[in-house]
């Protein structure tokens, strides 16, 4: 099994993220996500054909209601880089609970 990634991660950002509703980011507060956070993420998994777009929705889904921060200034304000790394950590949860096989 693998082992469990550290139950807390702050990603500091290079320059605070101001917003146009004034709201002020300087930082990103993860923890382990929820069943709920990511039930709600893997809905924009849904269907035949999984392109880029329903993979970042779900990764900007997942990141946004872990950090408590609107969906929206995540997918406006936010780089790339930052929720790439944010969503790693917490892909690393679900990955870390699942079964590898073998013995």
């Amino acid at each position: 099994m693998s082992k469990l990634p550290d139950p807390v991660k702050t990603i500091e950002l290079e320059t605070p993220i101001n917003t146009k509703s004034g709201a002020c980011y300087t930082q990103l507060d993860l923890c382990e996500p929820t069943g709920g956070q990511v039930l709600n993420a893997e809905k924009h998994l849904k269907g035949a054909t999984i392109g880029p777009v329903d993979l970042r929705m779900y990764s900007l889904t997942l990141v946004s209601q872990n950090a408590g921060i609107p969906f929206a200034d995540i997918r406006d304000y936010f780089p790339i880089s930052v929720i790439n790394e944010a969503t790693r950590y917490l892909q690393s949860f679900i990955e870390a609970g699942q079964e590898t096989g073998g013995s």
